[in-house]
């Protein structure tokens, strides 16, 4: 085994766990802040319209990636499995799959991308002052679609046998030359949001590159060939059946999003261009409260591959210890910090007080959404995909409609709008949980037969 990959199935499991979360935690942590980066240079040499523009842009095009980057999910689970249950050919059958996916679904999702941009735009009611530069920046980001499903795929590969280290690598030197290169277009060249896209573009290219050439050379477990790239339909078959209902979550929750965007939106442009600001730090403590969740579905699914249930449910318990214990330390470090914080990207008092408003109610509470993606990652490491997502579907999604809709315009205040973060969180939460018990306890009957 390589330094760089981490042994699921014996050895401690919380240091194992540690070992696979920091890279992650690091990894998506400083690709948001790569983000928080380009709205900052924006703001300071551009106008807060270009911070606007950028950030009504992020929910969407989290929402339109979120299905395709989901189905890697998927491949992650399948791949990690197959090496739990030590079967070399299932493996590479999958990886070989994987990627193929990964070439056709970037280029699918760069023409919709690109010939859907105005209209998604004004579905959220983006400001009329900012859709010239929202929809610039919105169809030069999704010219770089194939190389951005190239990395996801390709890291989530690298993943399912415990090499999370790599792809941090590859992830962090593309931000660097992302924030350089941004630095260059916006001071020397004087541009604003397409700056921005050109540097996300050669950014996600750098990286995708590099994690597909690891990919490539690996002579090991997760060796394949080229040569043998075509899609093999029961590994096709399986990766869609544990990537959809994880893509459809994430994508839900993002439809979701844009309802409060529209709601938030109603509010003028400062309160857009507040919001996004938060958004941009909210994003940061998403990513540190998700990571326990991306290491524990490949450790679920390898130590379920190989009949160990007992550690697969220890898992579960140290992944929430860890999601807890960095998300209330963070969280509430960025709602203490909110003012602080938003002044990095706005001078305006308004977009500042705006901005404020969200971090210190919805920041503060983000430890509870870590243990909800860690309940719905072990659900998708056990190979039920379809739970996480109709608690998505209930208390992410519909539950949002209901609130913007109907109660939302009796109180008609952004604080009591930011309530259903947490609400949502926990009646996810609940569910997940019951749903956890009877399905281990079919899991152990089945092995024990």
């Amino acid at each position: 085994m390589k330094r760089t990959e981490v042994n699921m199935l014996s050895g401690s499991i919380f240091k194992g766990l540690l070992s696979m979360t920091i890279p992650i935690m690091i990894m998506n942590v400083m690709q948001t802040l790569f983000n928080v980066i380009d709205m900052t240079v924006l703001g300071k040499f551009a106008d807060d319209g270009a911070v606007g523009a950028v950030g009504v842009c992020g929910t969407l095009i989290t929402m339109c990636t979120s299905l395709l980057i989901g189905i890697s999910a998927g491949a992650n689970v399948i791949i990690a499995r197959h090496l739990g249950e030590k079967d070399p050919e299932s493996t590479e059958e999958a990886v070989s799959t994987a990627i193929l996916f990964s070439f056709v679904g970037g280029i699918v999702l760069m023409i919709l991308g690109i010939s859907c941009a105005e209209i998604l735009l004004k579905w959220t009611n983006c400001p009329d002052d900012l859709l010239s530069m929202a929809t610039l920046y919105f169809r030069l980001y999704f010219l770089g679609a194939p190389v951005i499903l190239l990395y996801n795929f390709s890291a989530s590969i690298l993943r399912a046998a415990g090499d999370t280290k790599r792809p941090m690598y590859f992830l962090l030197f593309g931000g660097v030359v992302k924030v350089l290169l941004n630095l260059c277009c916006v001071t020397l060249f004087d541009m604003t949001v397409e700056g921005v896209a050109i540097a996300t573009i050669v950014s996600n290219a750098i990286a995708g590159g590099l994690a597909f050439r690891t990919v490539l050379g690996m002579k090991d477990k997760l060796h394949f060939s080229l040569k043998k790239l075509k899609f093999y339909p029961t590994e096709l078959k399986q990766i869609l059946y544990m990537g959809i209902p994880t893509g459809l979550q994430s994508a839900l929750y993002s439809l979701a999003n844009t309802v409060i965007v529209t709601a938030v939106n109603s509010f003028g442009p400062d309160a857009t261009t507040g919001v996004s600001i938060a958004n941009q730090f909210d994003g940061i403590l998403y990513q540190i409260s998700y990571a326990p969740s991306l290491a524990t579905i490949p450790y679920i699914a390898q130590n379920i591959g190989a009949g160990n249930l007992k550690r697969a449910k220890q898992t579960v318990v140290r992944a929430i210890l860890i999601t807890v214990a960095f998300g209330a330390t963070f969280g509430m470090l960025s709602a203490v910090f909110s003012g602080q914080l938003s002044s990095l990207m706005s001078t305006t008092p308004a977009v500042i007080q705006f901005s404020q408003q969200k971090m210190i109610i919805v920041s503060s509470t983000y430890f509870i959404c870590g243990i909800n993606e860690v309940m719905g990652g072990t659900l998708r490491g056990m190979g039920k995909p379809i739970l996480p997502t109709i608690a998505t579907l209930l208390f992410m999604c519909a539950i949002r409609f209901v609130w913007v809709y109907l109660i939302f315009p009796l109180y008609p205040n952004l604080s009591f709008l930011y309530l259903i973060w947490p609400i949502g969180w926990t009646l996810s939460i609940i569910m997940l949980v019951i749903a956890f018990v009877p399905t281990m306890a079919k899991l152990q009957k089945k092995l024990a037969k």
